[in-house]
C-alpha cells in the first residue's frame, strides 16, 4: 500500500497529517505541485521526520490531476497493489487504510470494487445508492481525498484527466471507473477530516441581510476556481448527457445556486461574472487545459 499526497504551499499542519498517514502505509509519496522554494522547509521536514516518505517536486503548478498522476505512476512503479490518495489538508484517522482494505477483502470478484472511499466527511455520512450482495454500500461518485484505488482499476480505467487541471477531476474519474465495470464502495464507519472551503454569508451586491437565523451561507471559491468549476462541469455534461441524462440534469441543477451566489455576492463580483462567462464559453467550445495566463492574471489581480 502506497499513499500519494499532492501539496501546494504546505504548512506545518501538513506534516502532522502526513505523519499519521505514513504509519498506515508502506510508502508515502508527496508530490509538490510547483510551490518552489517556499516549500523547502516543510518538504525537508517531511523527508527528515517521516522515514518511509519520498518527495517529488513538479517544476510548475499544473493542477491536482497532474500531481496525482505523477504520484500514482511512481506508486505503481514501486509495485503498489493499492494506492491511497489524499489532499494535504485531509486527516485520515488511525485504522482508516486497514478499514478500506478490509472492504476490498469482503467484496467478491463479481462485485468488482475498484475504489473504496470514506463513509463520512467531517461527520456527514454518505448515503449508499446501492448495496452489493455482500452488503457493502456503493456510491456513484465521491471526493478523491481518501480514495483507496486497486491497481487493476488504475491500469484498466486509466489515471486522472489532466485536461481538467482542477475541479471535477474526481467526478470524471469516478464516472470513467464505473464505465469500465468497477464499483465504488464505502468503508463502513470511517470518518475523515477534510477542509471543504470557506463558508461566507450571502450578501447580494454587498448588502448585509438581517435574518434571525444568521442568514444564508455559501461556499466561496476564488474567481479562477469559478472558471474551472463552470468550464469543467460543462465539459462533463457534454461527455455524459447521452448516457447519463438524469445525472447531467442534476449537475446543471446543483450548479445554478452556487453560480448565482458567486456572481451577486461576496468580493470580486465582476471577476466572478467574467470567470463564469469565459468558463461557460470555453466549456461549450471544449477548451481544456490550464486557464489562459492573461485571464488568470486578471482574475487574481
Amino acid at each position: 500500500m502506497i499513499a500519494v499526497v499532492p501539496t501546494f504551499h504546505p504548512d506545518d499542519d501538513v506534516v502532522g497529517n502526513l505523519r499519521s498517514l505514513a504509519s498506515q502505509v508502506d510508502e508515502l509519496i508527496v508530490v509538490d505541485d510547483g510551490t518552489g522554494p517556499a516549500a523547502d522547509r516543510v518538504l525537508d521536514l517531511i523527508s527528515t521526520e517521516i522515514a518511509n516518505s519520498r518527495v517529488l517536486r513538479l517544476d510548475t503548478n499544473s493542477g491536482i490531476a497532474r500531481a496525482l498522476n505523477a504520484g500514482v505512476r511512481a506508486a505503481l512503479g514501486d509495485g503498489a497493489d493499492f494506492v491511497v490518495n489524499t489532499d494535504q489538508d485531509t486527516d485520515l484517522p488511525a485504522g482508516y487504510v486497514a478499514a478500506c482494505l478490509e472492504t476490498f477483502a469482503r467484496a467478491n470478484r463479481v462485485t468488482r470494487v475498484g475504489i473504496v472511499c470514506t463513509d463520512r466527511v467531517n461527520g456527514q455520512p454518505s448515503i449508499p445508492t446501492w448495496f452489493s450482495p455482500e452488503g457493502i454500500g456503493l456510491v456513484p461518485e465521491a471526493i478523491q481525498s481518501g480514495f483507496v484505488i486497486a491497481r487493476e482499476c488504475l491500469e484498466t480505467a486509466g489515471l486522472f484527466d489532466e485536461r481538467l487541471v482542477i475541479d471535477c477531476v474526481d467526478t470524471e474519474f469516478c464516472l470513467r471507473v464505473r464505465d469500465h465495470g468497477f464499483r465504488i464502495a464505502i468503508a463502513e464507519d470511517t470518518d475523515i477530516t477534510h477542509a471543504l472551503g470557506e463558508m461566507v454569508p450571502f450578501r447580494p451586491f454587498g448588502l448585509t441581510l438581517a435574518h434571525r437565523d444568521g442568514g444564508h451561507l455559501y461556499q466561496y471559491h476564488s474567481p479562477f476556481r469559478q472558471y474551472y468549476i463552470i468550464r469543467n462541469n460543462i465539459d462533463l455534461v457534454f461527455r455524459n448527457f447521452l448516457r447519463r441524462r438524469r445525472w447531467t440534469l442534476a449537475v446543471v441543477k446543483r450548479q445554478i445556486g452556487p453560480t448565482f451566489d458567486a456572481i451577486v455576492s461576496g468580493p470580486k463580483r465582476t471577476k466572478h461574472l467574467v470567470a463564469t462567462v469565459v468558463g461557460g464559453v470555453h466549456g461549450l467550445l471544449r477548451i481544456r487545459g490550464p486557464i489562459p495566463p492573461r485571464l488568470l492574471r486578471y482574475l487574481r489581480s
